[in-house]
């Protein structure tokens, strides 16, 4: 067993879960069939896959036996660490230079190009000083000035790229197996964005070279926010210059294609790996599919997410093995810690509400007035009327919350279609706020949440009825004691008293259900 999966981009010996091969395979067939200069952009959001794939292709590209290229890789978030922004961007140009160089096999050569291109560098840091001190970021300007401010500099920089193809074709003659390099630049959306578009256009002026194939990792939502400075907030009028900018840069956009992933297959493996599924639920056809519904619901098709979700559970099993009451980790209560940690992933809002008033199915207008939501209007309450998922008044609540934030608002049929399948695992409105309040106590250790005071203290609730009492809390799902003392399991003990009390116990009911209805005959029964 292990307890967790690691978030590291794959290798091209593990398996391809997600199966994503033949893009891999269609990808790499295009690059080397094709003309250069040309770069193709990796998009998609964070953790969607990105630096896995180019992994996968500098495999096949570059490392595997008779590979055709050479490979440069930057890692731009690494190199722009302690660094200003103008610092960043001759820090990522110095790596791909080197890289180049290093490969070159008369060191000699290699030693008077350094020579000549650190002049440069000298006369574009200064151009690169100038700027920050006069500007708060760089806002596209290190570029400009870089490029186009008299005829020298202009000079300096096609002196700059003349050493650079020298270099490259210096190595390619000495490695006639070789037809060019590929350069694989990574992680920069999680660099400040005009500082990634910099980047871009840095590297598209200076590499505009014969035998370069450039690969980047990024989403297009990162190029616009860049771009602010140049075109402003995106509108229908100006959205054309965003695009223009764009494919003036990218010859061929790849989107990441996640919403083909097959969730299932990763699914079902790694909560193998975790053991939170049995052999005999592994095989189980049913559960699987809704686990699939359930995470296509919540977290989606995005690996880093699932790789948390996996995590979160992995954890949860083990704080459950160290509850005495731990048969209760059967495949029903599986499923619901499943969806109540995909809740806590994918819309931390919703979830902070539901551990604050679990009985979602109750939510009213006091639960509106309490977290201070618009009104509806009147064509919103015709909309919702015909909406199945809507048509109900917790659901109308619901979609008010979703209001509150753009990613809710996006996915609100999501986040309804999520809470409907919660209800129909429980299948039990009446005890629909005690089996929620009991699942959330687990993923509760997990959920990311700013208190602005101390966390409430947990709640327990305790009936006692002759020689029995029993006892929910918040942190445990139930504790039974007899004669004083505490029963090690609970559910037998829970059967023991429903036969005292004569309830007919059904062979469905969950731990949770018995331990409710239970509590209500003892006190009706007179208990306390």
């Amino acid at each position: 067993m292990k307890s967790s999966i690691i978030d590291v981009p794959r290798k091209y010996t593990e398996e391809d879960l997600f199966g994503i091969n033949k893009y891999q395979k269609a990808l790499t067939k295009f690059i080397k069939l094709t003309n250069t200069p040309i770069t193709i952009a990796l998009q998609g959001e964070w953790g969607s896959g990105k630096t896995s794939l180019m992994n996968q292709l500098r495999w096949e590209l570059c490392d595997s036996e008779d590979a055709i290229y050479f490979p440069v890789w930057i890692n731009t978030w690494q190199y722009s660490l302690m660094k200003t922004p103008s610092q960043a961007i001759m820090s990522i140009l110095e790596g791909c230079i080197n890289q180049i160089g290093a490969l070159n096999p008369n060191a000699y050569k290699w030693e008077e190009s350094k020579k000549k291109i650190g002049g440069i560098f000298k006369k574009m840091a200064t151009v690169g000083t100038k700027i920050a001190a006069h500007t708060v970021g760089i806002d596209g300007k290190l570029v400009d000035e870089l490029f186009c401010p008299d005829a020298s500099t202009e000079s300096d920089v096609l002196q700059l790229k003349n050493e650079i193809g020298k270099l490259i074709d210096e190595a390619l003659i000495a490695n006639p197996s070789k037809q060019g390099f590929t350069f694989y630049i990574d992680d920069l959306d999680r660099i400040d964005p005009p500082v990634a578009v910099e980047i871009l256009e840095l590297l598209k002026n200076i590499f505009d070279l014969d035998k370069c194939v450039f690969i980047l990792a990024i989403d297009y939502d990162v190029v616009i926010k860049g771009l602010k400075s140049k075109f402003g907030e995106l509108t229908e009028k100006n959205e054309r210059e965003f695009r223009a900018f764009f494919d003036k840069i990218i010859q061929l956009p790849f989107s990441m294609p996640v919403a083909s992933y097959n969730v299932n297959t990763f699914l079902v493996d790694a909560l193998k790996k975790i053991e939170f599924l049995n052999d005999e639920e592994l095989s189980n056809p049913q559960l699987a599919e809704d686990l699939s519904e359930i995470a296509q619901l919540s977290v989606g098709c995005n690996p880093r997410s699932l790789k948390r979700l996996t995590n979160t559970l992995s954890l949860i099993s083990i704080i459950n093995s160290e509850v005495s009451e731990a048969e209760d980790t059967d495949s029903y209560n599986k499923l619901l810690n499943f969806a109540f940690v995909c809740m806590q992933i994918a819309y931390p809002y919703i979830y902070n509400q539901l551990s604050e008033e679990p009985d979602f199915k109750q939510w009213n207008e006091s639960i509106a007035a309490k977290l201070k939501l618009r009104k509806l209007t009147v064509e919103e309450q015709e909309s919702l009327n015909a909406a199945e998922e809507f048509d109900e008044e917790w659901e109308k609540i619901l979609y008010r919350m979703c209001q509150k934030e753009t990613h809710l608002s996006n996915r609100v049929f999501q986040v309804s279609g999520l809470l409907n399948k919660i209800v129909a695992i429980v299948n039990n409105d009446e005890q629909l706020g005690d089996i929620v309040e009991s699942t959330m106590a687990l993923s509760a250790v997990t959920n990311l949440k700013a208190f602005d005071s101390a966390p409430k203290k947990g709640k327990s609730k305790s009936v006692s009825y002759g020689i029995w009492r029993v006892v929910y809390t918040e942190d445990k799902k139930a504790e039974v004691y007899k004669n004083g003392e505490r029963c090690r399991k609970a559910s037998p003990a829970l059967r023991e008293i429903a036969a005292e009390l004569g309830i007919e116990v059904k062979p469905e009911w969950r731990t949770s259900q018995l331990r409710s209805t239970v509590q209500k005959a003892m006190l009706n029964a007179g208990g306390k």
